[in-house]
């Protein structure tokens, strides 16, 4: 057995596309290659048939862009030995002998994705742009280049965002570390609207690593996700969160994680649940921007009469814990028996439970390492009878609510609780546990629920 190597998805969206000339301040609005103008800006309730979400609405903005770079001076016989994308340049000067020609040529303006570069801010936090900004008139795609290809040229582009209700202070902004960010007021104070510095206002727990800084915000529970129902006697919990990235320099980065597998909630007991998806992008990735904490929402399936303790964030091999109540006290179960594995990790018994046909192990573990520890639950953990192995069963495992997190991955230096089956007609007097380290019979038969 090893331990798993696996490739953390952190990724880093770097917000230029060329060499960074400056970087813009939270209140610059100077933008040397591109002016944009607010010219209207609505609330509504419902957009393309399409209600805003619980406790939101939509924020209709139209926009006017206008290429303001100057043009720059190119040699002639170079653009003449390449395709003419000069769109209608002029000579300089008259071409003397043995001098070169030089011509003025229009430089485009072109952002890679709006979507990583335009938000709208709301009382001190970020609001990504959404889908419906591709459907409605005027609108523009989120994913492919935006081009004004001119200087002079000027188009008219509408976004829309889906806000708190009761949000006060909004302002426009737009990520440029060439050329300058530009921030523009659309109600209430601009100041207000990007927030102070640190933990956002309201927040119920707030972490700071070397990449991101994130915060907890809210939970509530709904029978549904993506209009998919939660299976009987469970329920979906949906976690607001805000973050901020800390990645780079004069160039600062997007930082996105996948929370399927890097984002869980704790529940009581030990008892982990990892993401089931998020909202922020149609890939289901959970965004931090630079300097402005990014609101969104992740959710986890988990059973209903689970109480939720903490929101735990893996950036790469560091771990964050966010409680919901910081004020609580959490303590760990105590075992009934346990085995180190070198290391590695600890394995814990809480319990081993006898009905009719099968048994139901209640287990933990442990980890002792800086990385994640990938578990192979059919392959590490076999019930023993005299000379006779008992597999678990995978179906029954996958019916109880405690059941292990898929995927199953330990983070680093935490806790993970779960529950096993095994078809049985009799409670076998020894687990097998077979470790990274070390293999261990572990005694279960004088350990009852």
């Amino acid at each position: 057995m090893k331990k798993t190597q696996k490739k953390i998805s952190i990724f880093f969206v770097i917000l230029s596309n060329l060499v960074c000339l400056h970087a813009a301040s939270k209140d610059s609005n100077a933008n040397k290659a591109v002016r944009i103008t607010i010219k209207s800006s609505s609330f509504l309730s419902e957009l393309k048939e399409e209600p805003a979400p619980l406790k939101q609405t939509y924020l209709l903005l139209t926009t006017q862009w206008e290429n303001i770079h100057p043009k720059q001076k190119i040699e002639k016989e170079k653009l003449e030995k390449k395709q003419d994308h000069t769109m209608g340049v002029k000579l300089l000067t008259e071409k003397k002998k043995g001098e070169q020609e030089y011509v003025y040529a229009d430089v485009a303006y072109m952002v890679e994705k709006l979507s990583d570069h335009v938000y709208c801010l709301a009382d001190g936090l970020a609001y990504s742009l959404s889908p419906l900004t591709e459907q409605i008139q005027e609108g523009v795609s989120l994913s492919e280049p935006f081009t004004i290809a001119k200087k002079g040229e000027v188009r008219d582009v509408s976004f829309v965002f889906a806000l708190p209700q009761e949000a006060q202070n909004l302002a426009f902004q737009f990520f440029d570390y060439e050329y300058g960010s530009i921030s523009l007021p659309v109600k209430g104070s601009l100041q207000d609207a990007q927030g102070a510095e640190g933990p956002p206002r309201g927040a119920l727990s707030y972490m700071k690593g070397a990449l991101v800084e994130a915060a907890v915000h809210s939970i509530s529970f709904s029978s549904e996700f993506q209009e998919e129902p939660a299976p009987d006697g469970w329920r979906f919990a949906r976690v607001r969160i805000s973050g901020q990235s800390l990645s780079g320099d004069s160039i600062k980065n997007i930082v996105q994680i996948e929370p399927e597998e890097y984002i869980w909630l704790t529940a009581d007991g030990g008892y982990l649940y990892y993401a089931v998806g998020g909202t922020t992008t149609e890939e289901g990735y959970i965004r931090f921007t630079p300097e402005f904490f990014q609101s969104q929402e992740v959710f986890f399936l988990i059973p209903d009469a689970s109480r939720v303790d903490s929101l735990g964030i893996r950036i790469r091999n560091s771990v964050f814990d966010l409680p919901f109540d910081p004020k609580k006290e959490i303590r760990s179960p105590e075992p009934a028996a346990s085995h180190q594995d070198g290391s590695t990790m600890k394995v814990m018994v809480f319990s081993a439970e006898k009905t009719d046909s099968s048994v139901i192990l209640d287990l933990g573990i442990q980890s002792l390492v800086s990385s994640g520890i990938e578990i192979m639950r059919d392959q590490q953990f076999i019930l023993m009878d005299e000379s006779r192995k008992i597999y678990l069963d995978e179906d029954l495992t996958d019916s109880l609510f405690h059941r292990p997190p898929f995927p199953f991955i330990i983070p680093p230096q935490s806790f993970v609780r779960f529950r096993l089956a095994y078809q049985t007609d009799s409670l076998p007097p020894v687990l097998h546990f077979r470790g990274f380290e070390s293999e261990k019979n572990i005694e279960i038969s004088y350990i009852k629920k």
